[in-house]
């Protein structure tokens, strides 16, 4: 038994590649040494098997250079803990992870506590009464926002003055909590005189600022209620040619403090294609004529795909956004859809061939409502802020210089 595997040793060293190709193996008998486990008679425990009593043989026996030829295998590194949102895992996958630290993972963790946190929005609408405001706000939204409202007669309109009401729902859809305030302006453009009846509008989005500058300067800031006025969907009227005198004021007024949408109102009384697309043609030369800057879509990114770009063409070329509101289903053609019904016909709201209402319901809620939110604040919000330090700082200079005049 131990000639066999004296043997087995040898050949086995001879047919390794060793670092010294000149080196040679010597006989087993010359090179064994007193205390040798091999040498005197010494034999393996019979007790183990044939594959432990070779490792423990070649373990013992293999001259150092042939151990640093033949590298063991580095041990597996350790299994990593599994991320707690599960197939959103960015190390979820076959390859060897040994190079990621784990920062792959904070787009998880922030849309876990953006979702925890919720979401807020802040929507005004703008128009003359008759235009479909109310009705336009409770189809996006799918919600009875004005079930307390009180419609006013001819008298009580020769007397109302601009007014702002705030109507606040929140709204949960898979999860994701949404705090909607609606900010509507009845009264305006109602009266005989309608001059500045746009002021009530722009002072009320200045006081929003206001108060944001007022908390984001204080000591606590931690739970700070943003009330920004994110967008302004300008509603203009189809009955006419363009824009009117007021529309223009209007928009010039506020188009430094709030994204405006302008959208044409009741679609339904034009004519689908040829018609719609000359009154928006009127109102996007009369827009440009008059230096007025509605929402500007951002460019797309080189790796969006294609079908995204095409979107974003898309509502880019339908503004003004001619729509059409109701809240009754009925019945066309076997299928129960929200429209009017006409004895001409149906008019389907979410019918792309009959308005743009499901476009603007697109760009409002579901790609640009996050890019509405940072234009207000990185562009409407800042300007009011820059303004109002530069009116800080020329205070106190012209109190210093009084001061050091008193002085003198």
């Amino acid at each position: 038994m131990e000639d066999s595997d004296e043997a087995e040793l040898t050949q086995f060293l001879r047919d390794c590649p060793a670092a010294d190709s000149s080196r040679k193996v010597e006989a087993p008998e010359s090179r064994r040494e007193p205390g040798h486990p091999l040498g005197s008679g010494a034999r393996v425990p019979p007790d183990e098997g044939s594959d432990e009593r070779d490792a423990r043989i070649l373990s013992r026996s293999r001259p150092a250079d042939f151990q640093q030829h033949i590298a063991a295998p580095p041990p597996p590194s350790p299994n990593r803990p599994r991320s707690p949102w599960g197939q959103l895992d960015p190390y979820d996958s076959s390859e060897d992870d040994k190079e990621y630290v784990g920062f792959a993972t904070l787009p998880n963790q922030v849309h876990r506590k953006s979702v925890k946190k919720g979401f807020d929005f802040t929507l005004m609408v703008a128009g003359e009464s008759g235009l479909g405001k109310s009705t336009l706000v409770n189809s996006l939204f799918l919600t009875d926002m004005y079930r307390d409202r009180k419609l006013l007669n001819a008298e009580e309109r020769i007397t109302q003055t601009v007014e702002i009401t705030k109507h606040v729902v929140d709204i949960e859809e898979k999860g994701v909590k949404l705090r909607l305030t609606i900010v509507d302006t009845p009264g305006f453009g109602d009266a005989v005189n309608n001059t500045e009846c746009w002021k009530p509008v722009a002072d009320y989005i200045d006081q929003q600022f206001e108060q944001y500058f007022r908390d984001e300067s204080g000591l606590n800031r931690k739970n700070i209620q943003d009330n920004r006025v994110h967008c302004c969907i300008y509603f203009i009227s189809p009955f006419g040619h363009g824009l009117r005198p007021l529309d223009v004021e209007f928009m010039r007024a506020l188009h430094q403090r709030v994204n405006i949408v302008p959208v044409l109102a009741k679609a339904d009384t034009l004519t689908p294609g040829a018609e719609v697309e000359r009154m928006k043609n009127k109102i996007r030369e009369e827009i440009d004529h008059y230096g007025i800057r509605i929402y500007q879509f951002p460019e797309c990114d080189s790796d969006e795909d294609e079908e995204f770009k095409l979107q974003d063409q898309a509502l880019k070329e339908s503004i003004p956004f001619a729509v059409i509101g109701s809240n009754t289903v009925v019945e066309a053609k076997g299928r129960r859809v929200r429209g009017r019904l006409y004895p001409w016909g149906i008019v389907e709201v979410e019918n792309p061939s009959h308005c743009d209402f499901v476009k603007l319901r697109t760009m409002l809620v579901r790609t640009h409502m996050q890019d509405l939110k940072d234009v207000t604040r990185e562009t409407h919000y800042e300007n009011y802020r820059t303004q109002c330090i530069q009116s800080m700082t020329r205070m106190v200079v012209k109190a210093g210089r009084g001061a050091g005049l008193g002085l003198d």
